[in-house]
């Protein structure tokens, strides 16, 4: 592959797999937030269920005229209720830590993206360099073996010169792997 097919795989220095990587992580911390928004909705729904009930329970246990069973039954769903909110206020903590390290691994891996941008960046540059001398390399040899033509063996020097052409100019670019 040419370098300058390479190049034109990118655009502005970024590979489409980068660009893909940015939309992943996007999409996770998206995922992630509506996953915490919605557990927060169910509770509040819950919440308001659950005082619901107890309204329900107490108005019942005042039409009875049963004051001493209202409080056992207001006592119980108290107890109940709190259980469950605990629960509930367990898993929203759970999830608050998870969110935070996930933030945390999004920021680590958009540190590494712009690491990894750098470096190729700076490969790039290396590259061109590494092009830019071969040809005055290849240019001076050449040179140098037609001004010797005139003072020694022409043939071999013709053939020399033509060899060292080929080679060296119209070869093609191997980018490095890793």
């Amino acid at each position: 592959m040419k370098v300058e097919q390479v190049e034109k795989i990118t655009y502005q220095g970024v590979a489409p797999w980068m660009l893909w990587v940015a939309v992943v992580v996007a999409i996770a911390v998206c995922v992630a937030i509506a996953a915490v928004w919605k557990v927060i909705q169910i509770s509040r729904e819950e919440k308001k269920h659950r005082q619901d009930e107890i309204r329900a329970i107490a108005d019942r246990a005042i039409e009875e005229r049963a004051d001493t069973l209202a409080d056992d039954i207001s006592q119980k769903i108290m107890d109940a209720m709190r259980d469950k909110f605990d629960g509930i206020d367990r898993k929203l903590d759970a999830d608050k830590i998870r969110i935070e390290a996930a933030e945390k691994r999004s920021s680590e891996h958009d540190k590494a993206l712009e690491r990894i941008e750098q470096t190729l960046d700076s490969v790039d540059s290396n590259i061109k360099d590494l092009r830019e001398g071969f040809t005055h390399l290849a240019r001076g040899t050449i040179a140098t073996l037609n001004h010797q033509q005139h003072n020694g063996n022409a043939e071999e020097l013709e053939e020399a010169a033509r060899e060292l052409n080929r080679y060296l100019t119209q070869r093609p670019i191997v980018p490095m792997q890793n």
